[in-house]
């Protein structure tokens, strides 16, 4: 993945895609017997519920599938093995899938450096003075010994909507908040990169829809992702300074 000024403890891309599924069709074996994975990976086990849901973690992806939805997360930090096995299962196993929207997304855990310069960086992202009086007692519970009283910013989201992709509407939606992996001085950051796959003009969409959307805008997203990543990674060096 691209690089940033902070390496991450953890990152993550994932590709979501809302549609009609039949989720158990998306068995290992399924996916052994097709070349997608190894044989030796076809008796992973699954989690199946009512053939509405089913779930199972490989060593190289995690897949949660219901009758809306598929989702496909990279566990081997080398994402492009997901984009190649959504244009396999879709472009050319299960073509004609009715798929109405995607979100390529990527998400990090990444180390501010300490408590302060993390709780820095929040001030930074939602001023407490825009909060009046009681931004002013948010700002002064700082001063307890006690951090589990201390208040501040929580989790806070920005999204961009005035993209579109050959027709098709396009927003950008991120989200940044406390890391629970490190709670100390962590910093966790969401990017979904959405994208409605029906125009005014087409309304019924298929996989190959898709896969062809995936082909054009798997790269730019990632990358448009981690200079977001690196934008709020910029601020803890500003506050070193």
């Amino acid at each position: 993945m691209q690089s940033m000024r902070i390496k991450p403890e953890f990152d993550q891309a994932n590709i979501v895609l809302l549609g009609s599924f039949n989720p158990a069709i998306f068995r290992p074996e399924w996916f052994a017997r097709n070349k997608m994975m190894g044989e030796k990976e076809s008796e992973t086990p699954i989690t199946l519920q009512n053939q509405q849901e089913l779930k199972f973690e490989a060593s190289k992806f995690n897949l949660h599938v219901s009758l809306e939805g598929f989702a496909i997360s990279d566990l081997s930090n080398h994402p492009e093995h997901i984009k190649d096995l959504v244009i396999s299962c879709f472009g050319k196993f299960l073509p004609h899938t009715p798929i109405h929207s995607m979100g390529i997304n990527r998400c990090i855990h990444f180390d501010a450096g300490s408590y302060e310069a993390r709780n820095r960086v929040g001030s930074q992202l939602a001023p407490k003075t825009a909060w009046g009086k009681w931004g002013e007692e948010i700002e002064g519970s700082r001063k307890s010994e006690d951090r589990d009283k201390h208040g501040g910013v929580i989790s806070i989201s920005m999204v961009q909507r005035d993209l579109e992709f050959e027709g098709r509407s396009v927003y950008v939606h991120a989200k940044a908040e406390p890391s629970v992996r490190n709670r100390e001085s962590g910093i966790f950051i969401d990017v979904n990169n959405h994208f409605d796959l029906a125009t005014d003009q087409v309304r019924e969409t298929s996989s190959a829809t898709a896969v062809r959307v995936l082909e054009a805008n798997w790269e730019i997203s990632l990358k448009r992702a981690a200079f977001i990543f690196d934008q709020i990674m910029k601020l803890t060096e500003e506050n070193e300074k």
